[in-house]
């Protein structure tokens, strides 16, 4: 990619690797990155477990929208994008406008095992295992037709190292042509 080649996009569920990869990528290509949960905590100055709790999900979509809108106008980045980001239209606009929309993807079995390791997801908050992967499979059927709209798919693996996908979606955003 070259020096004046867009901002980079990573969407996906929870869990699928997007703040590694973006970071692998963003050294590998040159860039800045951002992590668009990170911008909003320190923004904050609170987790996103914390926002949600005390001011809700909505304020926290808003604080997410103000990252994107700052990050989208540089050309320099590559920006990982909270699981939920997508799911609003002027998100969604806004950076298939600007850059490049890649979402990373992994089978359930992937994503439980990964998020199940953490507590730090409000919105698996409490649950029971059977529970929280019930709640992913919903989740992940409800945002199909939103990361359906990137303009590249890259499916990982649990065998798969952030490296390895990185170099992959190297070469894939060389071949990737911005429609005219």
């Amino acid at each position: 990619m070259t020096a004046m080649a867009p901002p980079v996009f990573l969407t996906g569920f929870m869990g699928v690797g997007k703040s590694k990869v973006g970071l692998i990528l963003a050294q590998r290509l040159g860039r800045f990155f951002f992590d668009t949960d990170q911008m909003v905590e320190l923004r904050a100055g609170k987790s996103i477990s914390e926002i949600f709790a005390d001011e809700g999900e909505a304020h926290f979509r808003r604080l997410e929208h103000q990252c994107v809108r700052e990050t989208s106008d540089r050309s320099d980045v590559v920006v990982a994008l909270g699981g939920g980001a997508i799911t609003r239209p002027e998100n969604v606009e806004r950076v298939r406008r600007k850059g490049v929309l890649v979402c990373l993807e992994a089978d359930i079995d992937t994503i439980f095992a990964r998020v199940d390791r953490r507590d730090d997801r409000p919105l698996l908050a409490g649950l029971a295992p059977e529970e929280k992967r019930a709640k992913i499979e919903r989740m992940l059927e409800e945002r199909a037709p939103f990361y359906d709209q990137a303009d590249i798919k890259l499916r990982t693996r649990e065998a798969q190292t952030p490296q390895d996908t990185a170099q992959q979606l190297i070469q894939l955003l060389e071949h990737w042509h911005a429609p005219n």
